[in-house]
């Protein structure tokens, strides 16, 4: 009996003790989770404090844009003012392994920890942002795996203290992270959100994300995504900001050979409502092979190393043209290609319709470690055509956007006429150029470059340093 009671007692000391080492190593995993996230350069993640128990712990965390994406959505806003994103608080509740009775998800599979996530308003309060009851669960599993389950359920209501009103219709998902983020899978479906106000409204319908990814050679990440949207329409009493996307499928594929990396990309969709023109379907497939697999690591770290360091958009791209310079002959040894094998916009005025290829001829490798030869291997091919009404249309929107801050008025047709002067004074310079021809309506660019030599549309284009012979000027 003695040696019974002896060894009950040994397990429960174990069961009580276990949870308190098992915190350790709990907060380990978690912050290196985090570091590895904030290595991917999109967010980044603080813990601003922490609160150790024996069972259960919490982390106050706060995520933002990272810097480098900060600075592309300033670039994009164009209007030279600063976009500062807000901080997103979230408090995660740490229920310590190996079972994690206390977090109300136990199972008889020893974990290290199961993380309970939660969105709040700031740091000191703690407050929910939203009264409703979802689901962000992160177990971290003894192997070094994590594996995260979303159910954010179906909700309706105000937004904030406003008249403005949200429909959504839940969203589900599952993503499983290995140890250092060195392979993950994402599943996650959204069937419906709607955001609706006096001033227009935001819809976003059948959002479907899927992915597999796992470090490979040279550490580049591989595998295939699929990303798939039903519609997107944006609403506003503000003329000329409507707009609707249907039915968005995009595809990617990365692999390696021979020590190289081939990735391909695939974009199509349905339909494009904007400014009240329609545009769709649309096409975009663009491949790239043969990519020297160390070379493209070397200048990946450099990439994350400059965005890092937040230093000003000359200065960064002059020391990512660097890096490109220093590693060009061992990117180009291995003969790369891109090519766009389709692009194509249908439009209620024409069809735009092109090709591209870029090429590395390999057969003279003295070709390719001489910057002044390097264009002597390459061999290209274009062929483009756009109708003109499309072109107007597009320079209707430019110059929409370029009036905006102009105290100007005027109507549809004066935009466009507007528009179309424009395009028949740039379109008629490169026509004359002989950089496009015109049939019709359609504006069109046959183009090839080989052995140093650019011919477009039949005609020898001289350039610096040019492989072929001296033509005349272009008059």
């Amino acid at each position: 009996m003695r040696k019974i009671l002896g060894v009950v007692l040994v397990v429960l000391v174990i069961v009580a003790v276990a949870p308190f080492g098992f915190g350790f190593w709990a907060d380990a995993r978690l912050n290196a989770l985090l570091e590895d996230f904030n290595q991917a350069d999109v967010f980044d993640f603080t813990v601003i404090k922490t609160d150790k128990g024996w069972f259960s712990s919490t982390a106050i965390i706060e995520a933002e844009l990272s810097i480098a994406l900060a600075q592309k959505l300033n670039q994009a806003k164009g209007d030279g003012a600063n976009l500062n994103p807000p901080k997103v608080v979230l408090k995660s509740t740490v229920f310590h392994g190996p079972l994690p009775f206390m977090s109300g998800q136990f199972s008889l599979k020893p974990v290290v920890a199961t993380i309970d996530t939660k969105f709040v308003k700031d740091v000191n309060t703690e407050e929910p942002l939203v009264n409703i009851d979802y689901t962000v669960l992160a177990h971290m599993n003894l192997g070094g795996d994590t594996a995260v389950v979303l159910d954010i359920p179906e909700w309706s209501g105000p937004l904030g203290d406003g008249e403005d009103t949200v429909e959504w219709q839940g969203l589900t998902g599952k993503i499983d992270l290995a140890e250092g983020l060195d392979a993950a899978s994402m599943d996650v479906k959204a069937p419906l959100l709607k955001i609706s106000s006096d001033k227009g409204g935001l819809l976003v319908k059948s959002l479907s994300i899927k992915s597999d990814s796992e470090a490979g050679i040279a550490g580049l990440s591989l595998g295939n995504a699929h990303f798939s949207i039903g519609n997107i329409e944006f609403s506003s009493q503000k003329p000329g900001e409507n707009f609707s996307i249907a039915d968005v499928q995009m595809k990617a594929d990365t692999t390696a050979t021979a020590g190289n990396i081939n990735s391909q990309i695939d974009f199509k969709m349905a339909r494009l409502m904007l400014v009240g023109e329609q545009y769709g379907p649309a096409v975009f497939s663009i491949g790239l092979k043969n990519i020297e697999a160390e070379s493209l690591a070397r200048i990946n770290d450099k990439v994350k190393e400059v965005r890092g360091q937040g230093l000003p958009q000359d200065q960064a791209s002059m020391m990512m043209g660097a890096t490109i310079m220093s590693e060009l002959s061992n990117l180009l040894k291995q003969g790369p290609e891109i090519e766009i094998a389709e692009l194509s916009l249908v439009s209620t005025v024409g069809k735009l319709m092109g090709n591209a290829r870029i090429s590395v001829d390999t057969s003279r490798p003295e070709l390719l470690t001489n910057m002044f030869l390097v264009k002597d291997a390459i061999v290209g091919e274009l062929d483009i055509e756009v109708p003109e009404e499309m072109m107007v249309l597009f320079n209707m929107g430019i110059l929409k956007k370029e009036l905006q801050g102009a105290n100007i008025q005027y109507t549809d047709e004066q935009l466009k006429t507007m528009a179309k002067s424009r395009v028949n004074k740039r379109m008629g310079a490169l026509v004359k150029a002989n950089m496009f021809t015109k049939a019709g309506n359609m504006y069109r660019m046959t183009a090839s470059f080989e052995k140093g030599v650019p011919t477009v549309n039949g005609r020898i284009i001289p350039i610096p340093f040019g492989g072929g012979a001296p033509v005349a000027p272009l008059q």
